[in-house]
């Protein structure tokens, strides 16, 4: 009953107004520097640092309105639980907060958090409050599966 869930993997919806507004975007970026020149000014460190911030937005709602995450492309965010471990990572800015069965003595839940005391005295905090309801009520049935089966003391 392993659980592996990847949290960036949501099916976004494709949207053509997003895929419409970052090209708009890199045109408005790329005519800025183009007009800049033709003109015959000097292109200044503002012009350069409008028209990158332009040209990035761009891209950031094309990849978007595709329907990727462009999260992906900076870290992962996850959950997996098996027979060997429970890792979670929340977001791409959270740490990785992993454990394998071995270590755990006792497993609570406490509202939208598990405390978890390990074999050598010290405890550890899995905070599930940055997650849906379903995927909380998975995460319990699978640490439940798991902590019966390595015959864990736990409280649902």
């Amino acid at each position: 009953m392993e659980l592996k869930i990847d949290l960036l993997e949501k099916k976004r919806k494709k949207s053509l107004f997003r895929i419409i507004l970052g090209i708009a975007f890199v045109i408005i970026a790329s005519l800025w520097v183009i007009i800049r020149l033709v003109e015959e000014k000097t292109i200044t460190p503002f012009d350069w640092f409008y028209s990158g911030i332009l040209l990035f937005n761009g891209v950031i709602n094309f990849v978007e309105g595709l329907g990727y995450s462009f999260e992906r492309f900076f870290g992962k965010a996850y959950i997996l639980i098996n027979s060997e471990a429970i890792s979670v990572k929340a977001s791409i800015y959270d740490k990785n907060q992993s454990i394998n069965w071995s270590d755990i003595k006792t497993i609570d839940y406490k509202l939208n958090k598990y405390e978890v005391k390990k074999t050598d005295h010290t405890s550890m905090i899995i905070n599930l409050s940055n997650f849906d309801y379903l995927s909380i009520n998975e995460i319990k049935k699978a640490i439940s599966h798991y902590a019966k089966e390595k015959n864990i003391e736990s409280s649902d």
